[in-house]
């Protein structure tokens, strides 16, 4: 499956969605969230201040003290991909009226692309489906995903967007035209479910075009790139800043042009959550790094198209760290996927203002 024919599906599965009725849902913020369609056009730096501060003004003082934060200080690294805690800061979905969660969706559709913003808001629709029988449950579901907004947001200056909740630990970095999404984290649980008569597949990219990448190595290459016949545990994750694994498996300079385009869509997955312009910039620095990337596969070898097995994979090079892992708690690990996007020489935006000058 092609990475455009991938993301023709995920688009198909938002616009059915929006025929769906609250019944469907299991929280009125899990409902808005499912059916609401922001209308945005304009990914400007001037767009995404003028969301962010639209959003803050729908908020009263108390959301608002929670909604915000200072760009500088720690408190922008003690992100998480686990299910939210009772003391965590944010302002939750669940504590937003109607006007104010659209308000949060237009805000998060205007900082990232459209595929950024769909896979954001299936994983949190994903969640839904691990409460039970649709019961609340803490930490869990749609209602417990929160946003902050560090800094002030302005067309010129920097600021950043967080959101927070289980499987999504999103940094969004902003400084006039330069933006990265480093470090981030996303996963979903399930990999798979519906809604109505609609089926979501959050990971589907990460997942599918990481399975082709392997089984499109030849012998020597596929040798290389196993470094365990068991699956790793991600290095990179919340917690680890500045964390640089040792780079392992097969060299990316060994890969024919098939195997570079392949890779290249598989980037893209992470790197295209970005609007257009800021990801095919990053798209351009990554594809120069190629033959200085190495790929990884831990795990049993892809015995056949289209099978797949319990494993994990690391894509590492001069400034990027991709780790996608399976996970055991739910059961089938290849039901619970978790992974990290990193750029170590750009770590919270930290460098956007020195490229610019």
């Amino acid at each position: 499956m092609t990475a455009s024919l991938l993301i023709g599906l995920i688009f198909s599965a938002q616009s059915n969605i929006y025929s769906q009725t609250r019944s469907d849902f299991v929280s009125d913020a899990s409902h808005i969230v499912g059916t609401y369609q922001p209308l945005v056009t304009d990914h400007s730096p001037a767009a995404m201040a003028k969301a962010a501060n639209q959003f803050l003004a729908s908020l009263d003082g108390s959301q608002r003290k929670k909604a915000t934060g200072p760009l500088t200080g720690e408190i922008r690294r003690e992100w998480t991909n686990l299910p939210a805690r009772a003391n965590a800061d944010g302002i939750r979905m669940g504590e937003l009226k109607p006007r104010q969660v659209k308000a949060a969706c237009h805000m998060m559709a205007t900082v990232l692309s459209q595929q950024g913003y769909n896979k954001v808001v299936h994983i949190m629709l994903a969640d839904d489906q691990l409460l039970s029988k649709g019961r609340p449950r803490p930490g869990f579901g749609t209602e417990n995903f929160s946003l902050v907004v560090f800094g002030n947001p302005d067309a010129s200056d920097s600021w950043a967007l967080q959101i927070d909740g289980h499987h999504v630990g999103l940094n969004v970095s902003i400084d006039g035209k330069q933006m990265t999404l480093s470090p981030s984290f996303i996963g979903t649980q399930p990999d798979a479910f519906q809604i109505g008569t609609t089926r979501f597949r959050p990971f589907a990219g990460e997942s599918d075009l990481g399975y082709q990448l392997a089984a499109s190595l030849d012998f020597d290459q596929l040798q290389t790139a196993i470094v365990s016949d068991r699956r790793g545990r991600i290095q990179t994750g919340p917690g680890n800043d500045g964390k640089i694994p040792k780079p392992n498996g097969v060299p990316c300079s060994t890969f024919t042009q098939s195997q570079r385009k392949l890779l290249l869509d598989l980037l893209a997955q992470w790197v295209n959550d970005l609007p257009k312009s800021q990801a095919a910039k990053r798209m351009s620095e990554l594809e120069k790094e190629i033959d200085n990337m190495r790929f990884a596969w831990s795990g049993e070898k892809v015995k056949s198209k289209g099978i797949k097995t319990d494993i994990s994979y690391v894509l590492q090079g001069p400034s990027i760290i991709i780790e996608y892992a399976c996970q055991d708690l739910g059961g089938n690990p290849l039901d619970h996927l978790h992974s990290v996007y990193r750029n170590p020489k750009n770590e919270y935006g930290g460098q956007l203002k020195a490229k610019q000058e």
